[in-house]
C-alpha cells in the first residue's frame, strides 16, 4: 500500500506497480504542503492541497489542481508536466507523482511565465527538457525565481509557432497563436485524446487577466482566440489554467477513491469565451465612440444576458488596458 498525509491524516492508496504501464486504475490524491510564511516568529504555515484526478480510467493523463492547474501525463519513461504551478506548491506535485508512479520528471511545459505556473521548476532538476514560448522564456530570464542555481531550469527547448512531442497515443502539439494573457501563451493539444489545455488563454468563464508589462493584449485577445478555434480540430474536452470546478468529480461528495473523467470544458464553451472576448473588446470600442471615460465604460458595460455566469472582477481593469492600447 502507498500512503499519503494529506492534511494531517494518513490517506491509503490502492497497491501499484512502480511502472506506470499496469495503471487501468488511477486515483485522484489530494496531497497537502504546509509551509512557513508571514514574518519571522509568527509560525503561520500556508495550506497548500493539490488534488490529482485522471482525465481518463483508461489513459495515464492527470490534472492536478490546486494554486493553478497542472496536467501530468504518466509514461514508462518519465512523467511530463504541463506547469508547476506557484513557489512552494512543487513538493504538493511530487507527493502525487509518487503516489502513482516512480518515475521521475523528465519533461516541463511552462505555457507562459507568470510564477503562478513556473514557480515550481525548480523542484524537478531531473527534468531534462523545459519546453516554452521564446517570449516566455525571455521574461524568465529577469525572474528571481530562475537566478543564481535555479538559471538550470530556465527553458532549453523554444517555441515560435508549432512544436511536436511524443508519439502515438500521447502525442502533444505545441501551439503559439498570438497575444492574450501575455505575449508567450502556450496551448498544449493531446490530438489523440481529444483535449487541449489552454493555461490562462481560457483561466476559467471569467474576464481573463490581461497581462500588458508582459505583452498581454486586449484588442488581439479575441483573434487569438478566433485562430486556435479555426486552426484545432477533433478538440472535445479543454483543461483551463485556473478553473478548479471544472475539473472536479461529477458528485463531488461521493466516497469513491477513483475520480476519474472529471468535469472539463467543451470545445462550446471555449467558443463561448471567444465570442465573449470579442463581445467585451466591442462593448469597450462602443463605450470609446461615446465618449465614455474608463470608469464610465466599466460602469455601464452591457454585455449579451448569456455571460451572466462570468466571473468579472477584472473588467474594470480589462477596459483600462484597451482605452490604453487604442490610445484612449
Amino acid at each position: 500500500m502507498v500512503h499519503v498525509v494529506s492534511g494531517g491524516l494518513v490517506r491509503r492508496i490502492l497497491p501499484m506497480a512502480a511502472s506506470v504501464a499496469g495503471l487501468a486504475a488511477l486515483v485522484a490524491v489530494a496531497s497537502t504542503a504546509l509551509s512557513a510564511s508571514g514574518t519571522a516568529g509568527q509560525g503561520a504555515q500556508e495550506r497548500r492541497v493539490v488534488r490529482m484526478q485522471t482525465l481518463n480510467v483508461r489513459d495515464i493523463l492527470y490534472v492536478l489542481t490546486g494554486g493553478s492547474n497542472t496536467l501530468a501525463l504518466m509514461r514508462d519513461d518519465g512523467v511530463l508536466l504541463i506547469d508547476t504551478k506557484p513557489p512552494g506548491w512543487g513538493q504538493a506535485i511530487l507527493d502525487n507523482i509518487q503516489a502513482v508512479t516512480d518515475k521521475s520528471v523528465v519533461t516541463v511545459i511552462n505555457t507562459h511565465a507568470h510564477l503562478d505556473h513556473v514557480g515550481g521548476n525548480a523542484l524537478f532538476p531531473t527534468a531534462k527538457e523545459i519546453v516554452a514560448h521564446a517570449n516566455a522564456k525571455a521574461r524568465m530570464e529577469t525572474m528571481d525565481a530562475f537566478k543564481g542555481p535555479n538559471a538550470k531550469v530556465l527553458p532549453n527547448r523554444i517555441v515560435t509557432d508549432r512544436l511536436s512531442l511524443l508519439d502515438g497515443v500521447d502525442r502533444i502539439e505545441l501551439y503559439y497563436f498570438g497575444r492574450g494573457h501575455t505575449d508567450g501563451d502556450l496551448v498544449v493539444v493531446f490530438p489523440e485524446k481529444r483535449l487541449a489545455h489552454f493555461g490562462d488563454l481560457f483561466p476559467s468563464k471569467a474576464a481573463p487577466v490581461i497581462d500588458a508589462a508582459s505583452g498581454g493584449s486586449g484588442v488581439a485577445f479575441p483573434d487569438t482566440l478566433a485562430r486556435a478555434i479555426a486552426e484545432l480540430k477533433n478538440i472535445t474536452r479543454i483543461t483551463t489554467g485556473h478553473d478548479e470546478a471544472s475539473a472536479t468529480m461529477a458528485n463531488p461528495a461521493s466516497p469513491s477513491a477513483i475520480f476519474a473523467n472529471p468535469r472539463t470544458m467543451t470545445w462550446n464553451d471555449l467558443q463561448e469565451y471567444a465570442d465573449f472576448n470579442r463581445d467585451f473588446l466591442a462593448a469597450v470600442r462602443q463605450a470609446i465612440a461615446a465618449g465614455k471615460t474608463t470608469d464610465e465604460a466599466a460602469a455601464t458595460l452591457q454585455l449579451p444576458e448569456r455571460y451572466k455566469s462570468y466571473d468579472m472582477s477584472q473588467a474594470r481593469a480589462n477596459v483600462r488596458t484597451i482605452y490604453r492600447e487604442l490610445g484612449k
